[in-house]
C-alpha cells in the first residue's frame, strides 16, 4: 500500500523560522465526497492522505457556494478564489449562441494541440487571475508554474494563463499534450514520458482490485444493478480496458480509470524532478489534477467498489509523489493542499432503496416537453435553443419574430418547467437582472453561479436526490446540495497549524490562503478569505525596532 515517509526524511526537520513555502503543491481530485473519503480512510496507507489529514489542517466543513457544483467551475473557484459569477466558468460546457452549439469551457478554435495533430484548447474563458498567475506576477516571471491533469479543462484551469506549461491526457493518441497557449514544443521530460507509451501498458489489461474483495465491505456489492458498465466491459471486477467511450478516442475509457490518475502522478513527479521545483529563490507551483473520478463515479456511483479502489490507488500514488518531494525539498518547506472540484450524487436508485425521494430528469425529454408546451401557449416555434443543465437557453429570434417580451416568455417557461417532476426551483435571468430572486436555500448560490452571456435564461435546480441524466443507470453531479458541494480540504506545510477545523469554509478560501503564506496579492477577482485559524505565525515574536541612520542632507 502507500509508502510511509522515510524516518530520516526532510519532513522531520523543522521549517526555517519565518520561512515561506518553496513549493506549492495543489492536488485536486474530481467528484470526491467528504463522506466517501472518510468512509474508506481506514484502508489508507500512512504516507499519503492519512499523513496530510493527521499532520496538517483538516477542514471538515468545506463547501462550494454554488447552485450547480460541476468540476470545471470548481477548479476555477479553487485557483481564483472567486465564484462563477466572477470567473465565468459556469459549467463544464455551455451553449454558445454565436456558434449555435454547446462548447467546452476550454474550447478555443485559435489554439493548436502540441504533442498531437488536432485543434487545441485554452483557458481563455477564465476571467481574472489565478494563484499561479499571481506567483508569476509577483516574481517577475521567475516562479515556475506547472499543471498536469487527466482532463484538459482541469489542467488548463488549475494552471491559469501564465503557467509555464499545462499538460493533459489526449485520449486519441494516449499522449500527454499541451496547447499553443503555453508552448510550441513539449519539454524533453514530457516527450520521454510519452515515448514510454504508458497508455499501452494498461490498455486491454485487467483492472484488479488493489485489496482483497472482503476489504470493500463499506461499498455497494460489485454487481449492483444500477451501476453503468464501462464500454466493452461489464460491471464486475476485474475490468478490462478495451473499448472507447461513446464519441471518445481510443483511450477514452482508460481516462476514466485509476490508471489515468497514476500516469498523471508519475508525470508530475517527472516535472518536479526535471524542473527542480521548490529549489529556487522564488516559490514554484505544481498543480495535479486527478480527474479520472469524473467519468468513473458517473458510471459506478460514489458508493461503489470502483470508487473505493480509485481512492485507495489515488492515496498510494499521492504517497509516492510526497516521498519524492520530501527527499529533495522537504515537505515542511512546501505548502500542500488536497481537495476536490466537486462532490457526487449517490445513484438515485441507491437513495430510493433507502426510503429517500430521488429520481432522474432526462434533459432531452425536459427540453421536448418545455418546447411543446410553449408551442401550445405561444404558437409553433423552436422556443428552446438548448438545455445544458442547469441552463435553459431561449430562442431570442423566435421571441422577437412573434413579438413577445423576453421576461414574459421567461416567466411562462419557468412556470412550465417548475411542474416537471423532480424540479425544485426555477430562477429566470429577468429575476436576476431585477434583483428579485425569491429568498430560498439556494438563492444566493444561484446569484453566484450566473454569468451574463454564458448562463441561460432559466436556471433549473433539481430536488434533492434528483440528477440530470439521459441514462437509467449511473449518476451525475451538478446541484446545490451537500453531496455535490461539500468536499475534503487538507492543508499541510509551512505556515500551517495542524488540527481538525469544523468552521464553515469554502474552496474559494484556498487561493487567498496560499497568497497570504507567500506574501503576495490574491487573485484579481478573489472573494474568499484566508483560512486564518490554521495559519501559524511566520515570523515568530515581535522584535524591537531599530532606528535607521539619519539620511545625509544632499
Amino acid at each position: 500500500m502507500s509508502q510511509s515517509l522515510p524516518s530520516g526524511s526532510l519532513a522531520a526537520q523543522a521549517a526555517p523560522a519565518g520561512g515561506r513555502p518553496k513549493l506549492v503543491l495543489l492536488i485536486v481530485a474530481q467528484e470526491l465526497t467528504l463522506s466517501g473519503m472518510n468512509r474508506f480512510a481506514d484502508k489508507f496507507g500512512s504516507g499519503g492522505l492519512r499523513f496530510l489529514s493527521d499532520s496538517g489542517a483538516n477542514f471538515s466543513a468545506c463547501k462550494f457556494d454554488t447552485a450547480s457544483a460541476q468540476s470545471a467551475s470548481g477548479n476555477a473557484t479553487i485557483v481564483t478564489g472567486a465564484h462563477p459569477w466572477a470567473h465565468g466558468i459556469v459549467a463544464d460546457q455551455w451553449f454558445d449562441r454565436r456558434k449555435g452549439k454547446s462548447i467546452s469551457c476550454v474550447a478555443d478554435d485559435g489554439s493548436q494541440l502540441v504533442g498531437a495533430n488536432a485543434g487545441g484548447a485554452s483557458s481563455k474563458f477564465l476571467q481574472g487571475t489565478t494563484i499561479g498567475d499571481q506567483m508569476k506576477l509577483a516574481s517577475n516571471g521567475r516562479s515556475k508554474v506547472f499543471s498536469i491533469g487527466v482532463a484538459d479543462s482541469q489542467a488548463l484551469l488549475l494552471g491559469g494563463r501564465l503557467a509555464n506549461l499545462a499538460l493533459w491526457f489526449d485520449d486519441r493518441t494516449g499522449n500527454f499534450v499541451t496547447g499553443s497557449q503555453y508552448a510550441h514544443d513539449l519539454p524533453s521530460w514530457a516527450k520521454a514520458f510519452n515515448e514510454l507509451r504508458q497508455a499501452e501498458k494498461y490498455s486491454g489489461k485487467p483492472w484488479q482490485r488493489l485489496l482483497p474483495e472482503n476489504q470493500y465491505g463499506s461499498a455497494t456489492r460489485d454487481d449492483y444493478q444500477y451501476e453503468r458498465a464501462l464500454p466493452g466491459d461489464g460491471k464486475l471486477f476485474p475490468h478490462v480496458i478495451s473499448s472507447p467511450m461513446p464519441g471518445g478516442g481510443a483511450y477514452s475509457t482508460l481516462a476514466a480509470t485509476p490508471m489515468a490518475n497514476q500516469m498523471v502522478l508519475e508525470l508530475a513527479r517527472d516535472a518536479f524532478e526535471k524542473e527542480n521545483l521548490g529549489t529556487h529563490a522564488d516559490a514554484d507551483y505544481l498543480a495535479v489534477g486527478l480527474s479520472a473520478g469524473g467519468k468513473l463515479i458517473d458510471y459506478f456511483g460514489p458508493n461503489s467498489q470502483e470508487a473505493q479502489d480509485l481512492l485507495l490507488r489515488m492515496d498510494q500514488g499521492i504517497s509516492g509523489l510526497l516521498t519524492a518531494i520530501d527527499q529533495k525539498v522537504g515537505l515542511n518547506n512546501c505548502l500542500i493542499i488536497f481537495t476536490a472540484d466537486s462532490g457526487a450524487s449517490p445513484i438515485p436508485e441507491f437513495a430510493k432503496e433507502r426510503g429517500l425521494e430521488a429520481g432522474r430528469i432526462d434533459p432531452k425529454s425536459f427540453k421536448t416537453f418545455l418546447d411543446s408546451t410553449l408551442d401550445n401557449r405561444l404558437g409553433q416555434a423552436d422556443w428552446i435553443e438548448s438545455f445544458d443543465p442547469p441552463h435553459v437557453y431561449l430562442n431570442f429570434k423566435a421571441i422577437d419574430d412573434n413579438k413577445y417580451r423576453q421576461p414574459d416568455v421567461e416567466t411562462l417557461a419557468a412556470k412550465v418547467a417548475h411542474n416537471i417532476p423532480g424540479v425544485s426551483e426555477v430562477i429566470t435571468s429577468a429575476q436576476l437582472y431585477a434583483n428579485t430572486v425569491p429568498n430560498g436555500p439556494a438563492s444566493d448560490a444561484v446569484r453566484k453561479s450566473y454569468y451574463w452571456g454564458r448562463s441561460g435564461e432559466l436556471f433549473i435546480i433539481p430536488k434533492p436526490g434528483y440528477v440530470f441524466s439521459t441514462e437509467n443507470t449511473g449518476t451525475a453531479n451538478g446541484s446545490p446540495y451537500t453531496y455535490d458541494t461539500q468536499v475534503p480540504l487538507l492543508i499541510y506545510g509551512a505556515g500551517i497549524q495542524s488540527g481538525h477545523y469544523q468552521a464553515a469554509v469554502s474552496p474559494a478560501d484556498i487561493a487567498p490562503t496560499i497568497a497570504g503564506l507567500l506574501g503576495i496579492e490574491s487573485p484579481s477577482l478573489c472573494e474568499g478569505k484566508a483560512l486564518t485559524p490554521a495559519l501559524s505565525p511566520l515570523y515568530g515574536p515581535s522584535k524591537a525596532r531599530v532606528a535607521d541612520a539619519p539620511v545625509p542632507s544632499p
